[in-house]
Protein backbone atom coordinates (compact mmCIF):
# COMPACT_ATOMS: atom_id res chain seq x y z
CA UNK A 1 0.00 0.00 0.00
CA UNK A 2 1.12 3.21 -0.61
CA UNK A 3 2.38 5.58 1.62
CA UNK A 4 2.35 9.47 1.77
CA UNK A 5 5.53 9.84 4.01
CA UNK A 6 6.86 10.77 0.36
CA UNK A 7 8.41 13.89 -0.94
CA UNK A 8 8.15 14.74 -4.57
CA UNK A 9 11.05 14.93 -6.73
CA UNK A 10 11.25 18.07 -9.22
CA UNK A 11 13.78 15.87 -11.22
CA UNK A 12 14.20 15.43 -14.87
CA UNK A 13 13.02 12.28 -16.59
CA UNK A 14 13.07 10.78 -19.99
CA UNK A 15 13.87 13.34 -22.30
CA UNK A 16 14.17 16.55 -19.62
CA UNK A 17 17.61 14.31 -18.90
CA UNK A 18 18.91 16.67 -21.81
CA UNK A 19 20.04 20.15 -22.40
CA UNK A 20 17.08 22.32 -23.37
CA UNK A 21 14.45 19.45 -23.28
CA UNK A 22 11.60 20.55 -20.65
CA UNK A 23 11.10 19.19 -17.22
CA UNK A 24 8.53 16.46 -16.19
CA UNK A 25 7.22 15.56 -12.64
CA UNK A 26 8.42 12.45 -11.50
CA UNK A 27 7.40 10.85 -7.81
CA UNK A 28 10.02 9.34 -5.12
CA UNK A 29 9.51 5.44 -5.56
CA UNK A 30 7.09 3.68 -3.53
CA UNK A 31 8.93 1.78 -0.67
CA UNK A 32 10.73 -1.49 -1.99
CA UNK A 33 10.88 -0.22 -5.18
CA UNK A 34 14.88 -0.17 -6.16
CA UNK A 35 15.23 1.85 -9.26
CA UNK A 36 18.98 1.19 -9.93
CA UNK A 37 18.51 -2.65 -10.74
CA UNK A 38 19.74 -3.79 -13.82
CA UNK A 39 18.11 -3.40 -16.44
CA UNK A 40 17.54 -7.68 -17.97
CA UNK A 41 17.63 -9.18 -14.59
CA UNK A 42 14.52 -7.13 -12.38
CA UNK A 43 13.91 -7.62 -9.07
CA UNK A 44 10.14 -8.63 -8.75
CA UNK A 45 8.00 -6.17 -7.91
CA UNK A 46 4.22 -6.63 -6.88
CA UNK A 47 2.21 -3.07 -5.66
CA UNK A 48 -1.10 -5.03 -6.23
CA UNK A 49 -2.33 -9.23 -6.18
CA UNK A 50 -5.89 -9.01 -7.16
CA UNK A 51 -8.06 -6.46 -8.81
CA UNK A 52 -11.70 -6.17 -7.38
CA UNK A 53 -14.57 -6.97 -10.01
CA UNK A 54 -17.20 -4.47 -9.46
CA UNK A 55 -20.57 -6.21 -10.95
CA UNK A 56 -22.84 -3.86 -11.65
CA UNK A 57 -25.12 -5.59 -14.17
CA UNK A 58 -28.85 -5.47 -13.77
CA UNK A 59 -28.26 -3.44 -10.42
CA UNK A 60 -30.19 0.13 -10.63
CA UNK A 61 -28.03 3.48 -10.41
CA UNK A 62 -29.63 4.49 -7.39
CA UNK A 63 -27.85 1.13 -5.88
CA UNK A 64 -24.37 2.11 -7.30
CA UNK A 65 -23.02 3.91 -4.22
CA UNK A 66 -23.95 0.87 -1.60
CA UNK A 67 -21.95 -1.45 -4.16
CA UNK A 68 -19.24 0.97 -4.29
CA UNK A 69 -18.77 1.05 -1.09
CA UNK A 70 -19.15 -1.84 0.02
CA UNK A 71 -16.68 -3.34 -2.31
CA UNK A 72 -13.88 -0.76 -3.01
CA UNK A 73 -14.98 2.30 -0.51
CA UNK A 74 -11.45 2.03 1.19
CA UNK A 75 -10.06 1.77 -2.60
CA UNK A 76 -12.14 5.31 -3.77
CA UNK A 77 -10.57 7.15 -0.73
CA UNK A 78 -7.65 6.06 -0.99
CA UNK A 79 -7.68 6.94 -4.48
CA UNK A 80 -8.67 10.75 -3.40
CA UNK A 81 -6.52 11.15 -1.07
CA UNK A 82 -3.25 10.21 -3.13
CA UNK A 83 -4.54 12.08 -6.12
CA UNK A 84 -4.92 15.23 -3.74
CA UNK A 85 -1.29 14.52 -2.95
CA UNK A 86 0.41 14.61 -6.11
CA UNK A 87 -1.52 18.52 -6.75
CA UNK A 88 0.03 19.47 -3.51
CA UNK A 89 3.33 18.26 -4.51
CA UNK A 90 3.41 19.19 -8.44
CA UNK A 91 2.60 22.65 -7.05
CA UNK A 92 -0.69 23.10 -8.98
CA UNK A 93 -3.49 25.36 -7.45
CA UNK A 94 -6.71 22.71 -7.63
CA UNK A 95 -8.89 25.29 -6.83
CA UNK A 96 -7.75 26.96 -9.79
CA UNK A 97 -7.30 23.91 -12.17
CA UNK A 98 -10.86 22.85 -11.34
CA UNK A 99 -11.82 26.17 -12.43
CA UNK A 100 -10.38 25.99 -15.70
CA UNK A 101 -11.33 22.49 -15.94
CA UNK A 102 -15.34 23.35 -16.12
CA UNK A 103 -15.72 23.09 -19.62
CA UNK A 104 -14.23 19.82 -19.68
CA UNK A 105 -16.73 18.60 -17.08
CA UNK A 106 -19.27 20.23 -18.69
CA UNK A 107 -18.81 18.78 -22.24
CA UNK A 108 -18.17 15.02 -20.76
CA UNK A 109 -21.73 15.62 -18.44
CA UNK A 110 -23.20 16.16 -21.83
CA UNK A 111 -21.94 14.08 -23.76
CA UNK A 112 -21.97 11.05 -21.54
CA UNK A 113 -24.35 11.20 -18.79
CA UNK A 114 -24.78 7.75 -18.11
CA UNK A 115 -20.64 7.96 -17.03
CA UNK A 116 -21.64 10.86 -14.97
CA UNK A 117 -24.09 8.70 -12.86
CA UNK A 118 -21.14 6.15 -12.22
CA UNK A 119 -19.35 9.57 -11.18
CA UNK A 120 -21.57 10.72 -8.75
CA UNK A 121 -22.00 7.78 -7.26
CA UNK A 122 -18.10 7.43 -6.56
CA UNK A 123 -17.51 10.89 -5.53
CA UNK A 124 -20.86 10.33 -2.63
CA UNK A 125 -18.40 7.02 -1.83
CA UNK A 126 -15.34 9.45 -1.38
CA UNK A 127 -17.21 12.38 0.62
CA UNK A 128 -16.22 14.59 -2.15
CA UNK A 129 -18.46 16.97 -4.93
CA UNK A 130 -18.53 15.41 -8.64
CA UNK A 131 -16.79 18.69 -9.80
CA UNK A 132 -13.67 17.93 -7.43
CA UNK A 133 -13.67 14.51 -7.98
CA UNK A 134 -13.73 14.80 -11.81
CA UNK A 135 -11.30 17.05 -11.62
CA UNK A 136 -8.94 14.83 -9.56
CA UNK A 137 -9.08 12.83 -12.29
CA UNK A 138 -7.63 14.93 -14.69
CA UNK A 139 -4.32 14.55 -13.31
CA UNK A 140 -2.81 13.83 -16.88
CA UNK A 141 -3.79 17.30 -17.83
CA UNK A 142 -3.15 18.86 -14.68
CA UNK A 143 0.54 17.33 -15.24
CA UNK A 144 0.92 18.66 -18.66
CA UNK A 145 -0.10 22.35 -17.71
CA UNK A 146 2.93 22.04 -15.06
CA UNK A 147 5.06 20.90 -17.49
CA UNK A 148 5.77 21.89 -21.19
CA UNK A 149 6.49 18.93 -22.04
CA UNK A 150 7.26 15.31 -20.55
CA UNK A 151 7.18 11.30 -21.59
CA UNK A 152 4.91 8.91 -20.45
CA UNK A 153 5.19 5.20 -20.72
CA UNK A 154 2.84 2.46 -22.68
CA UNK A 155 2.85 0.85 -25.48
CA UNK A 156 0.03 -0.37 -27.05
CA UNK A 157 -1.17 -3.27 -30.19
CA UNK A 158 -3.47 -4.55 -31.75
CA UNK A 159 -3.92 -7.38 -34.01
CA UNK A 160 -6.10 -7.25 -37.48
CA UNK A 161 -8.27 -9.89 -38.09
CA UNK A 162 -8.26 -11.14 -35.00
CA UNK A 163 -9.96 -8.62 -32.62
CA UNK A 164 -7.27 -8.32 -30.14
CA UNK A 165 -6.22 -5.19 -28.70
CA UNK A 166 -3.85 -4.48 -25.90
CA UNK A 167 -1.72 -2.84 -23.67
CA UNK A 168 0.72 -1.66 -20.67
CA UNK A 169 0.01 1.04 -18.47
CA UNK A 170 3.17 2.72 -17.07
CA UNK A 171 2.88 5.32 -14.73
CA UNK A 172 4.92 6.58 -11.89
CA UNK A 173 5.35 3.95 -9.16
CA UNK A 174 2.97 6.20 -6.64
CA UNK A 175 0.69 5.84 -8.77
CA UNK A 176 -0.12 1.94 -9.29
CA UNK A 177 -1.05 -0.50 -6.84
CA UNK A 178 -4.94 0.71 -7.09
CA UNK A 179 -6.49 -0.73 -9.58
CA UNK A 180 -10.23 -1.94 -10.33
CA UNK A 181 -12.24 -3.26 -12.83
CA UNK A 182 -16.30 -2.28 -13.64
CA UNK A 183 -18.30 -4.76 -15.20
CA UNK A 184 -21.84 -3.43 -16.99
CA UNK A 185 -24.44 -4.33 -19.22
CA UNK A 186 -22.28 -2.59 -21.77
CA UNK A 187 -18.70 -1.84 -21.05
CA UNK A 188 -16.27 -3.55 -19.12
CA UNK A 189 -13.45 -0.49 -18.13
CA UNK A 190 -10.23 -0.67 -15.81
CA UNK A 191 -10.74 2.14 -13.25
CA UNK A 192 -7.29 3.60 -12.20
CA UNK A 193 -6.01 4.97 -8.69
CA UNK A 194 -9.45 3.81 -7.03
CA UNK A 195 -11.71 6.38 -9.03
CA UNK A 196 -11.04 6.95 -12.61
CA UNK A 197 -10.87 5.55 -15.92
CA UNK A 198 -7.98 4.21 -16.71
CA UNK A 199 -8.01 3.86 -20.42
CA UNK A 200 -8.46 0.32 -21.29
CA UNK A 201 -12.10 -0.33 -22.71
CA UNK A 202 -14.75 -3.20 -23.62
CA UNK A 203 -17.87 -3.20 -25.68
CA UNK A 204 -19.87 -5.75 -26.90
CA UNK A 205 -18.28 -4.43 -30.54
CA UNK A 206 -14.92 -2.71 -29.89
CA UNK A 207 -12.13 -2.39 -27.28
CA UNK A 208 -9.69 0.33 -27.06
CA UNK A 209 -6.79 1.27 -25.19
CA UNK A 210 -4.58 3.87 -25.14
CA UNK A 211 -0.77 6.21 -25.65
CA UNK A 212 -0.57 9.54 -23.53
CA UNK A 213 1.93 11.76 -26.14
CA UNK A 214 3.79 14.49 -24.83
CA UNK A 215 7.42 15.12 -26.32
CA UNK A 216 6.05 16.45 -29.78
CA UNK A 217 2.52 16.86 -29.77
CA UNK A 218 -0.01 18.90 -28.14
CA UNK A 219 -4.36 18.17 -27.37
CA UNK A 220 -7.17 20.26 -27.49
CA UNK A 221 -6.87 21.87 -24.22
CA UNK A 222 -8.94 22.56 -21.62
CA UNK A 223 -10.93 25.02 -23.25
CA UNK A 224 -12.08 23.28 -26.16
CA UNK A 225 -15.37 22.29 -27.17
CA UNK A 226 -13.63 19.07 -27.89
CA UNK A 227 -12.06 18.04 -24.78
CA UNK A 228 -13.98 15.08 -23.11
CA UNK A 229 -12.44 13.26 -20.06
CA UNK A 230 -10.54 10.37 -20.87
CA UNK A 231 -12.70 7.48 -19.04
CA UNK A 232 -16.11 9.32 -20.07
CA UNK A 233 -14.90 9.33 -23.70
CA UNK A 234 -14.16 6.15 -23.96
CA UNK A 235 -17.09 5.04 -22.38
CA UNK A 236 -18.98 6.48 -24.37
CA UNK A 237 -17.52 5.02 -27.66
CA UNK A 238 -17.32 1.40 -26.65
CA UNK A 239 -21.42 2.03 -26.25
CA UNK A 240 -21.96 3.64 -29.39
CA UNK A 241 -19.62 2.54 -32.01
CA UNK A 242 -20.06 -0.83 -33.94
CA UNK A 243 -16.89 -0.84 -35.65
CA UNK A 244 -13.37 1.48 -35.47
CA UNK A 245 -14.73 3.21 -38.74
CA UNK A 246 -17.64 4.36 -36.24
CA UNK A 247 -14.70 5.24 -33.45
CA UNK A 248 -13.25 7.53 -36.08
CA UNK A 249 -16.25 9.31 -36.72
CA UNK A 250 -16.71 10.15 -33.31
CA UNK A 251 -12.90 11.65 -32.45
CA UNK A 252 -13.64 14.20 -35.23
CA UNK A 253 -16.08 15.21 -32.95
CA UNK A 254 -14.67 14.95 -29.26
CA UNK A 255 -11.00 14.39 -27.80
CA UNK A 256 -8.74 13.73 -25.09
CA UNK A 257 -7.59 17.36 -23.64
CA UNK A 258 -4.20 16.15 -24.00
CA UNK A 259 -2.65 14.13 -26.47
CA UNK A 260 -3.38 10.90 -26.83
CA UNK A 261 -3.57 8.04 -29.23
CA UNK A 262 -6.41 5.39 -28.91
CA UNK A 263 -5.64 1.93 -30.34
CA UNK A 264 -8.63 0.32 -31.42
CA UNK A 265 -9.78 -3.50 -32.50
CA UNK A 266 -13.56 -4.78 -33.33
CA UNK A 267 -15.38 -7.92 -33.16
CA UNK A 268 -15.16 -7.78 -37.13
CA UNK A 269 -10.97 -8.14 -37.01
CA UNK A 270 -10.59 -4.35 -38.00
CA UNK A 271 -8.11 -2.18 -36.24
CA UNK A 272 -7.20 1.55 -36.49
CA UNK A 273 -5.07 3.92 -34.41
CA UNK A 274 -6.29 7.48 -33.99
CA UNK A 275 -3.90 10.38 -32.71
CA UNK A 276 -5.81 13.09 -31.01
CA UNK A 277 -3.88 16.39 -31.91
CA UNK A 278 -4.72 19.82 -31.51
CA UNK A 279 -4.33 20.28 -35.17
CA UNK A 280 -6.35 17.28 -36.09
CA UNK A 281 -6.17 13.48 -35.58
CA UNK A 282 -3.93 11.42 -37.19
CA UNK A 283 -5.39 7.94 -38.25
CA UNK A 284 -3.16 4.88 -38.54
CA UNK A 285 -4.05 1.73 -40.46
CA UNK A 286 -1.90 -1.00 -40.54
CA UNK A 287 -1.75 -4.91 -42.57
CA UNK A 288 -1.29 -6.23 -39.81
CA UNK A 289 -2.37 -4.41 -36.55
CA UNK A 290 -0.70 -1.20 -34.65
CA UNK A 291 1.94 -0.82 -32.06
CA UNK A 292 2.56 2.66 -30.83
CA UNK A 293 4.32 4.16 -27.91
CA UNK A 294 4.63 7.73 -26.98
CA UNK A 295 5.75 9.55 -29.71
CA UNK A 296 3.56 10.34 -32.66
CA UNK A 297 3.91 8.33 -36.14
CA UNK A 298 3.41 11.25 -38.13
CA UNK A 299 6.23 10.85 -40.86
CA UNK A 300 9.38 12.73 -39.52
CA UNK A 301 8.56 13.74 -36.45
CA UNK A 302 10.51 11.30 -34.01
CA UNK A 303 13.26 11.83 -35.84
CA UNK A 304 13.03 15.50 -35.76
CA UNK A 305 12.28 16.12 -32.15
CA UNK A 306 15.70 13.87 -31.40
CA UNK A 307 17.82 15.72 -33.97
CA UNK A 308 16.02 18.91 -31.89
CA UNK A 309 18.02 17.39 -28.18
CA UNK A 310 21.36 16.65 -30.27
CA UNK A 311 20.53 13.12 -30.56
CA UNK A 312 20.37 12.74 -34.75
CA UNK A 313 21.60 9.23 -34.63
CA UNK A 314 20.13 6.14 -32.83
CA UNK A 315 22.09 4.98 -29.70
CA UNK A 316 22.23 3.76 -26.25
CA UNK A 317 22.06 7.09 -24.69
CA UNK A 318 18.88 8.09 -27.29
CA UNK A 319 16.90 4.86 -26.08
CA UNK A 320 17.59 5.60 -22.46
CA UNK A 321 16.63 9.87 -22.80
CA UNK A 322 13.27 9.14 -25.07
CA UNK A 323 12.10 6.47 -22.48
CA UNK A 324 12.49 3.47 -25.12
CA UNK A 325 9.25 5.45 -26.84
CA UNK A 326 11.17 4.69 -30.12
CA UNK A 327 12.38 1.45 -29.63
CA UNK A 328 8.99 -0.05 -27.78
CA UNK A 329 6.93 1.13 -30.87
CA UNK A 330 9.21 0.06 -33.45
CA UNK A 331 9.31 -3.44 -31.50
CA UNK A 332 5.71 -3.81 -31.24
CA UNK A 333 5.11 -3.21 -34.67
CA UNK A 334 7.92 -5.77 -36.13
CA UNK A 335 6.12 -8.39 -33.93
CA UNK A 336 2.92 -7.46 -35.18
CA UNK A 337 3.70 -7.89 -38.62
CA UNK A 338 5.80 -10.92 -38.09
CA UNK A 339 3.73 -13.42 -35.91
CA UNK A 340 2.22 -16.36 -36.85
CA UNK A 341 -0.35 -15.58 -34.08
CA UNK A 342 -2.31 -12.51 -33.01
CA UNK A 343 -4.42 -13.89 -30.74
CA UNK A 344 -4.85 -13.32 -26.62
CA UNK A 345 -1.78 -15.14 -26.01
CA UNK A 346 0.56 -13.16 -28.72
CA UNK A 347 -0.49 -10.46 -27.10
CA UNK A 348 0.62 -11.50 -23.30
CA UNK A 349 4.19 -12.54 -24.37
CA UNK A 350 4.84 -9.34 -26.38
CA UNK A 351 3.60 -7.13 -23.44
CA UNK A 352 5.43 -9.22 -20.89
CA UNK A 353 8.60 -8.54 -22.88
CA UNK A 354 11.41 -6.03 -22.79
CA UNK A 355 11.61 -3.16 -23.95
CA UNK A 356 7.63 -3.15 -23.77
CA UNK A 357 7.46 -4.00 -20.04
CA UNK A 358 8.93 -1.52 -17.88
CA UNK A 359 10.91 -2.23 -14.78
CA UNK A 360 12.50 0.56 -12.91
CA UNK A 361 15.93 1.25 -14.16
CA UNK A 362 18.50 3.51 -15.02
CA UNK A 363 17.03 6.03 -12.01
CA UNK A 364 13.49 6.21 -13.09
CA UNK A 365 10.38 5.27 -11.08
CA UNK A 366 8.18 4.47 -14.72
CA UNK A 367 7.02 0.94 -14.28
CA UNK A 368 4.58 -0.88 -15.80
CA UNK A 369 1.41 -0.69 -13.28
CA UNK A 370 -1.28 -2.58 -15.33
CA UNK A 371 -0.96 -5.16 -18.20
CA UNK A 372 -4.40 -5.39 -19.90
CA UNK A 373 -5.85 -7.77 -23.02
CA UNK A 374 -8.99 -7.82 -24.56
CA UNK A 375 -11.00 -10.02 -27.50
CA UNK A 376 -13.21 -7.93 -29.11
CA UNK A 377 -15.10 -11.48 -30.35
CA UNK A 378 -15.06 -13.47 -27.39
CA UNK A 379 -15.95 -10.20 -25.72
CA UNK A 380 -13.66 -10.68 -22.53
CA UNK A 381 -11.13 -8.34 -20.95
CA UNK A 382 -7.54 -9.96 -18.90
CA UNK A 383 -6.00 -7.81 -16.98
CA UNK A 384 -3.05 -8.14 -14.34
CA UNK A 385 -2.11 -5.98 -11.75
CA UNK A 386 1.51 -4.65 -12.93
CA UNK A 387 3.82 -6.39 -15.42
CA UNK A 388 2.12 -9.83 -15.99
CA UNK A 389 5.53 -12.03 -15.23
CA UNK A 390 4.92 -11.58 -11.66
CA UNK A 391 0.79 -11.22 -11.54
CA UNK A 392 -1.87 -13.33 -11.98
CA UNK A 393 -4.50 -12.67 -15.29
CA UNK A 394 -8.21 -12.07 -14.11
CA UNK A 395 -10.48 -12.57 -17.07
CA UNK A 396 -13.89 -10.82 -17.28
CA UNK A 397 -16.34 -11.67 -19.85
CA UNK A 398 -20.29 -10.42 -20.62
CA UNK A 399 -21.45 -13.57 -21.17
CA UNK A 400 -20.20 -15.01 -17.94
CA UNK A 401 -23.42 -14.72 -15.53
Amino acid sequence: MLTFKRTIIAATVGLSMLSGAANAIALEPVEGLNVKQPYYTPENFVQQTNMPIVDIRGVQAADYAKIFETQIGEQVRRGIKEAKYVYQLAGIDFTQFEKQSEKVIENSRKLNPEYFVIVEALAKVGGISVEKMFTLSQLDAALASAAEASLRGCTTISFDGTGVVGQVNDTPSLSGGNYWVLQADDFIQVMASGFYGSGQTLGKDLGVVINFQGTDSKGVGLDSTMAIELGALQNYIVRHAKSVDEAVQILEKHRTVVASHFNFSDSQGGTVGVEMLMEGNYVIKRAAGIGHANHSERPGVMQDFAESVGMAEKSKQRTIATAYTEWRAEFAQQFIDNTPEGNIDAAKYVLNTKPIAQHAAYGSDFITTLTAVMDTKKGCMEVAPGVSEWNNFQEVCFNDQ
